[in-house]
């Protein structure tokens, strides 16, 4: 199978301005294109760049599960491979962070013999860390998508960053309506984080800008107002830490560490 081959890349978020240059040739040049983007823009970018571009929106709006989406995208993307060529799968963001369905289209063509890869690239974690000037090894950060965090119970330490993933769409397993409301999965999440962190505490709802030149969205409010802040779809909850962790003096000791250095 030296004629085909799949590689899975990411659009990242700005439009094409988070395009890498590797990623841009794999579009060009493969022999044919499936993408899953969220912008109108960028598909009709992706289509004048390679002319045999597929659209795999009608799969992912197939099903009312979410789950029986992305098999059937998985499924589709393989079955593509599997006729041979080079492939290229383009998706929104970083291509395996919340993208099942190409993550699991290269595991299973890497087990079938498939030369098969992933590009990086830009995620909206990416541009969460830039926008809120969080530097990620400074205290540790831990990061869940909300409904598993809630419904899993999640062990996290409060003394990090914690990011919260898919915040507007809490229990919600397959497309949410038009006139979704979130309000009350929110309270759900507010009473639950307010176990471990003061109602004053405050909480940033982030969405990255898709557009170079436009800022983003960035609502900073108390926890215990969160669950009627506005949130869409695509808001990313971020929760500064919430009181200094403590150094262990044995362990300081015992990696030669001067006190003082752990202030």
């Amino acid at each position: 199978m030296d004629n085909t081959s799949l590689t899975l890349v990411g659009s990242g978020i700005k439009f094409v301005s988070h395009i890498t240059v590797e990623t841009r040739a794999y579009i060009e040049q493969s022999d044919k294109v499936l993408y899953l983007v969220n912008e109108p823009a960028m598909k009709e970018w992706l289509k004048k760049q390679n002319k045999h571009a597929e659209s795999l929106d009608d799969l992912y709006q197939k099903f009312p599960l979410r789950l029986h989406c992305y098999r059937a995208i998985t499924e589709y993307i393989l079955e593509t491979v599997r006729k041979g060529g080079h492939i290229c799968v383009v998706l929104y963001g970083h291509p395996s962070v919340f993208a099942q369905p190409g993550l699991e289209a290269v595991i299973q063509a890497k087990a079938e013999g498939i030369d098969a890869r992933i590009l990086p690239a830009i995620s909206a974690e990416d541009c969460l860390f830039a926008d809120l000037l969080i530097d990620p090894g400074r205290f540790g950060c831990q990061s869940f998508e909300a409904t598993d965090f809630l419904i899993h119970h999640r062990t996290w330490d409060p003394t990090s960053h914690l990011i919260l993933w898919q915040v507007g769409v809490i229990g919600v397993t397959g497309r949410a309506p038009d006139d979704y409301d979130n309000s009350k999965a929110a309270q759900v999440l507010v009473d639950y984080l307010l176990a471990h962190y003061p109602k004053t505490h405050e909480v940033i709802l982030y969405e990255a800008s898709q557009y170079p030149h436009f800022d983003p969205k960035i609502i900073k409010v108390a926890l215990q107002d969160l669950a009627t802040a506005d949130y869409s779809r695509i808001s990313t909850l971020y929760v500064p830490p919430a009181a200094k962790a403590k150094c262990d003096q044995a362990m300081l000791q015992s990696l030669g560490i001067d006190l003082n250095e752990c202030k």
